[in-house]
């Protein structure tokens, strides 16, 4: 009895501790937002195409919403996908921040749009590369934004506040933007020689991988880069002309950014 009761037991399947699976892989910055409305969702920036799009939490395509940027201007960060956030209508609606490299002077220039997911404007905020958000006691929604202008030596920050007419409604809509591994975006942006690529590792983190890709999705340069420094430059002389993207790999995250070989 003693040894069917045995048999029995190596019969049965050992069951196992919940495991950690990788559910999917973008090639984006991303991140997740709880819409009012619609629920939970996941938007990647992409920096090439100049577009949020964000998927359902089985990853299938549920929006794409194309942000306008001027020509030479690229797209720096997403913020605030959201519903009766910017308005009370249901409205799915995001903010988006976006930059010039002037090369000759060598500094940059930010701006910052709110919209809808058609792309109807609702904000304008000149000179901004940062957002962040603020409930109040009574339950007020502000929205502070800064602007810096870097063409002065010792540049002017204008800090503004705004009243929205909607409401935060969870942490993950209000306070998170994507992950980002470089405070700044690449320079000189277009180039035709070498390009300096800033970054930002925490300390004592392990190397990560940056990789450029071509229009065609081939990675054609790749190096490592360790913590302890805050930039890459890379060779790009005799590179053919045209847009390529820069990716950032770490263990804290991952970060995208395009430049132009001239």
């Amino acid at each position: 009895m003693k040894k069917l009761a045995f048999v029995i037991f190596l019969a049965i399947p050992l069951l196992s501790p919940g495991q950690i699976s990788l559910e999917n892989t973008y090639n984006y910055s991303g991140t997740y937002t709880n819409l009012k409305v619609s629920g939970d969702k996941f938007f990647i920036m992409d920096v090439v195409n100049s577009q949020c799009r964000i998927y359902n939490t089985d990853h299938s395509l549920w929006k794409t919403i194309n942000l306008s940027v001027p020509s030479n201007n690229y797209v720096y960060d997403i913020k605030f996908v959201s519903e009766n956030l910017f308005t009370t209508d249901n409205t799915l609606c995001l903010a988006y921040v976006y930059y010039y490299y002037d090369e000759v002077n060598q500094f940059y220039t930010y701006n910052a749009k709110i919209i809808r997911e058609n792309g109807s404007l609702l904000l304008t905020i000149p000179g901004c590369q940062h957002l962040n958000l603020y409930r109040t006691k009574d339950g007020a929604t502000k929205l502070i934004t800064y602007s810096y202008d870097y063409s002065l030596l010792f540049y002017t920050i204008t800090t503004r506040i705004y009243s929205l007419p909607g409401t935060i409604t969870s942490i993950a809509e209000g306070e998170t933007g994507l992950p980002v591994l470089s405070n700044l975006p690449a320079f000189p942006n277009p180039a035709s020689t070498e390009v300096s690529i800033p970054y930002s590792l925490p300390a004592g983190s392990a190397p990560a991988r940056l990789s450029l890709i071509n229009e065609a999705g081939q990675v054609v340069k790749e190096t490592i880069i360790l913590p302890e420094n805050n930039k890459c430059t890379l060779n790009i002389q005799g590179m053919k002309s045209g847009v390529y993207l820069y990716r950032i790999d770490a263990a804290s995250g991952s970060h995208t950014g395009k430049i132009v070989v001239n």
